[in-house]
């Protein structure tokens, strides 16, 4: 079930889910994910509190969508809308995914993502529809004053390729 709708085009999902006594059991995809068919889901394990991911993103012109879920632990999810044309070109809005609230983010290409964990052993599930070296993303350093993404923590762990990640005026103009 759609539960907010971000710069026209991202949505964020609550899953369903239920509960009994085993455990629960969540439905990552489902009827309620239109248009989203995931060609390959990946697992990311963050034993740190403040495991940072960039922002990585995908132009309009080589599509990809994402969709991004927590199923352990929590974390802020960022989008950064990258669309140069757009009214809301460079604003970001964040959303706390976790376990317990079972929410899912789904990111279509122009806008950049980003995810810090906010508790140890975080685990999130990334699912493209995409594959293999057509999967991969374009980056924009997180701290990009044009940008001004606020982290709620200090960044634990980072990898170098988001820490040497291009800022927006460095970027090829006409991917942006």
């Amino acid at each position: 079930m759609v539960i907010k709708e971000i710069f026209g085009k991202v949505y964020i999902y609550r899953l369903h889910a239920r509960v009994d006594n085993r455990g629960s059991l969540t439905y990552v995809f489902d009827e309620n994910i239109d248009d989203f068919k995931a060609m390959e889901t990946r697992i990311y394990s963050m034993p740190e509190e403040s495991t940072f991911f960039g922002i990585h993103y995908r132009d309009e012109s080589d599509p990809m969508t994402k969709f991004v879920t927590v199923i352990k632990g929590r974390g802020l999810d960022y989008v950064i809308d990258l669309r140069k044309e757009s009214p809301t070109y460079l604003q970001w809005e964040s959303i706390e995914l976790s376990e317990e609230n079972a929410f899912a983010v789904l990111v279509p290409a122009g806008f950049g993502h980003a995810f810090i964990s906010l508790q140890n052993n975080t685990i999130q599930l990334y699912s493209v529809d995409r594959i293999g070296d057509d999967a991969h993303s374009k980056h924009i350093n997180y701290k990009d004053s044009k940008i001004g993404l606020k982290l709620p923590v200090p960044i634990s762990e980072i990898s170098e390729y988001d820490l040497s990640a291009p800022f927006v005026s460095e970027s090829v103009k006409e991917t942006l």
